[in-house]
């Protein structure tokens, strides 16, 4: 998530992976006229795919971020920062669409489960980039949409498509080269914490389908209180538990901080949901694979993290498999889910 990745971004890969059964549109397109693009424009989306490639560069960048933020402070520490942080500008948004700030008893303790789950991935998953690259961490933990379809077949008893299972495949062969259990452990321990914060992220995705399966769910109020949960929770881990050095308050520390918190998670959590109301849920969602391609880049331009030849051939393999997803997410939503615009 390192956007508000770990638990926000997981909706539009949820809605994704799900097949969502909606009647056609009245006026059929020509065969010329089926790309996604061509019908985005002709139903007044330009706005919103230009919002979902805003959030995958902020997203992309936010990997870099957050490296930098790491130079001067402990990982448990940034992630307190970040989750204190966010939920304050979740507010605005939530105000003007008059929703209800407190949860339910319900949905408070299923809160209080999900934060804390969100502090230990994001624990994880810094300390990953700490000790590992900022690319290599963000494709790891973006393994996410394959530990979905894994979880969602064990527990949801979801069927895969042959799509699916081979962009699984591909993913898992690309998982290995990356990880290279030949080598020391010490030098798979980074790569292990990060696939370990995207199983995380995953089996979340997958419980959070099956509450909103039973339930209605506002995922925009559980996201506010489970990163407000997660800040509590880090808060008192980074005083109590975590050994780490103080912070060193500098202009480089406070405007790294101040993108991964403000911009990524709450101006991106807003742009995703401008996004994801006027556009189809299956292409809101492959508007955000791009984001661990971006962080690769961002990666290799400002702080020199060139991979090595194994280190591309496995990020080659888990971005192939992203491809199957999002192909399979597009042929699908070609046969089932036209995009629907409209204002809010």
């Amino acid at each position: 998530m390192i956007a508000s990745d770990v638990s926000v971004s997981s909706l539009p890969i949820l809605q994704l992976l799900g097949r969502h059964r909606l009647l056609r549109s009245e006026a059929l397109c020509s065969r010329g006229e089926r790309f996604w693009i061509c019908t985005a424009m002709r139903n007044g989306l330009g706005l919103p795919a230009i919002a979902l490639a805003v959030l995958s560069v902020i997203w992309g960048y936010n990997w870099v971020a957050t490296k930098i933020a790491l130079g001067y402070a402990g990982p448990v520490t940034i992630a307190a920062l970040r989750f204190a942080i966010a939920p304050l500008c979740l507010l605005p948004m939530m105000l003007h669409l008059r929703m209800r700030m407190l949860p339910s008893q319900r949905h408070a303790v299923i809160a209080l489960i999900l934060g804390a789950i969100l502090a230990g991935n994001f624990t994880a998953s810094f300390i990953a980039l700490q000790m590992g690259g900022a690319g290599k961490t963000a494709v790891l933990i973006y393994t996410m949409p394959f530990w979905v379809l894994v979880f969602a077949r064990m527990a949801l008893h979801e069927r895969l498509t042959r799509l699916q299972a081979l962009a699984v495949a591909f993913a898992l062969l690309g998982l290995f080269v990356l990880i290279a259990p030949w080598e020391r452990a010490a030098q798979a321990v980074p790569s292990l914490l990060a696939v370990g914060a995207g199983m995380t992220w995953g089996a979340n995705v997958v419980y959070i389908k099956h509450l909103q399966r039973r339930e209605p769910v506002s995922m925009l109020a559980l996201a506010m209180w489970q990163m407000t949960v997660a800040a509590v929770a880090l808060a008192l881990g980074a005083l109590t538990i975590a050994n780490e050095a103080p912070v060193i308050w500098s202009n480089e520390f406070i405007a790294a901080l101040l993108f991964t918190a403000v911009i990524a998670t709450g101006l991106g959590w807003m742009l995703f949901y401008y996004a994801l109301r006027r556009m189809s849920a299956g292409m809101t969602g492959l508007g955000t694979l791009a984001t661990p391609v971006l962080g690769v880049l961002f990666a290799w331009l400002q702080l020199g993290e060139r991979p090595s030849a194994m280190e591309a051939i496995g990020m080659l393999l888990i971005a192939v498999g992203l491809g199957l997803l999002a192909w399979d997410g597009v042929r699908s939503n070609a046969r089932t889910e036209p995009l629907a615009g409209g204002s809010a």
